[in-house]
C-alpha cells in the first residue's frame, strides 16, 4: 500500500490508472573543493525522473511531465564511511519526497472509488432433497467495461471447496482456490454455475458464494476486498436425503 489512500494492484487491467516512470537517473557533482586539502569539500547530489499517468487502455490522463530533486551535502574526509551512512540517508530522504509528489499529482486527478459490478444468483432455493434438479444462474446487474474471472465456492463450516470448469452438468469440486471461468468477455453477463440432480449422498448446510476479480490475477482471500470486481453473490443451501 502506498500512503494517502493510493493502492497498488498486481496488474493494469485492475487499476484506476497506470503510472509510468522511465529516464530515472541519479547525478552526483561536485561544488566546492577544500582550498587548504585540496579535497572535495561540498556535494550535489540530483535525483530526478520522468513520469507520465495513464488508463488502462493508453488513454493519457497526464502528459509526460520531469520531476526533479537536488540536495547538497557536505563532506568530511575524517569520517568517510559516516558520509557515505549520510549520503545513503540522503538518497532515501529524497526517493521519499518524489514519491510524496507522484502522490500529491494523483490526488489531484481525483478518479474515484472503483465501481463494482453487482451480482446475484437466480433459481437458488432454500432447501434441496435428493432427486431434486438444481439450476442456478449468476446474474450481472450492471454493465461492465473489462473480461473478468468468476470464482465459486461452496462451503460448509471452514470447509470451502471451489467449483471448477467441468464437462459434466454438474462442477467438479476442488479445495484448491481456481477460477470457474477464465476471461469471461463484457458481453456475457448470464452463468450457469450449477445444473445437476442432488445425488443421495449430498445433504447438510452449505453457502454458495461467487465473486468477480481482474482477469488472469490470482485470488487473495486475505486480501479479496482489493481484488474484488464485483458484489459477493451468496446463498445459503440444505440439501436433505428424502423426498419433497
Amino acid at each position: 500500500m502506498m500512503d494517502e489512500g493510493v493502492q497498488i494492484v498486481p496488474t493494469a487491467n485492475a487499476a484506476q490508472l497506470v503510472l509510468l516512470l522511465q529516464n530515472e537517473a541519479t547525478d552526483k557533482r561536485i561544488l566546492t573543493v577544500s582550498s587548504y586539502s585540496g579535497q572535495q569539500a561540498e556535494f550535489e547530489l540530483n535525483y530526478q525522473v520522468e513520469m507520465e499517468i495513464q488508463k488502462p487502455n493508453g488513454t493519457v490522463l497526464l502528459e509526460k511531465q520531469k520531476i526533479s530533486l537536488l540536495r547538497d551535502y557536505l563532506f568530511d574526509e575524517r569520517a568517510v564511511l559516516a558520509m557515505g551512512i549520510e549520503e545513503e540517508m540522503l538518497r532515501e530522504e529524497m526517493y521519499r519526497d518524489i514519491v510524496a509528489q507522484i502522490i500529491r499529482r494523483l490526488q489531484i486527478l481525483k478518479l474515484g472509488k472503483v465501481e463494482l459490478t453487482q451480482i446475484a444468483f437466480k433459481g437458488l432455493k432454500a432447501k434441496y432433497v435428493t432427486g431434486n434438479p438444481i439450476v442456478v444462474d449468476l446474474i450481472e446487474k450492471n454493465t461492465r467495461t473489462a473480461p473478468i474471472d468468476i470464482w465459486v465456492s461452496l462451503s460448509m463450516g471452514e470447509n470451502v471447496w471451489f467449483v471448477t470448469p467441468s464437462s459434466l452438468q454438474a462442477g467438479q469440486l476442488s479445495p484448491k482456490a481456481q477460477p470457474w471461468q477464465h476471461d469471461v468477455p463484457t458481453k456475457k453477463t448470464r452463468h450457469r454455475v450449477l445444473d445437476f440432480t442432488v445425488p443421495p449422498d449430498l445433504s447438510g448446510k452449505f453457502t454458495l458464494r461467487a465473486v468477480y476479480t481482474e482477469a488472469g490475477v490470482e485470488l487473495d482471500l486475505n486480501n479479496l476486498s482489493a481484488m474484488m470486481r464485483s458484489t459477493v453473490a451468496e446463498g445459503k443451501i440444505v440439501f436433505e436425503s428424502g423426498t419433497d
